[in-house]
């Protein structure tokens, strides 16, 4: 995994969500407080990417031990 990518991700989307709530401070009543970030949101993406790197390498694990002509043809 890029660690750089994902710090970088991780602070882009912060700045600009705190760059929004500033723009519409004045659309929401009362303004909000702080930044907050549901855990459930997370958790479900911290699953999704646990879940599809499994398939990912389960698949790429039982591709592997195929016969390379073989895979080849079933193409």
């Amino acid at each position: 995994m890029n660690l750089g990518g994902l710090v970088l991700g991780a602070l882009s989307g912060w700045l600009l969500s705190l760059m929004i709530v500033r723009i519409l401070t004045g659309v929401f009543d009362p303004p909000p407080q702080h930044l907050l970030v549901p855990g459930w949101y997370v958790a479900f993406f911290v699953l999704a990417i646990v879940v599809s790197v499994t398939v990912a390498g389960w698949v790429a694990i039982s591709l592997a031990w195929r016969p390379s002509l073989k895979v080849i043809r079933d193409l």
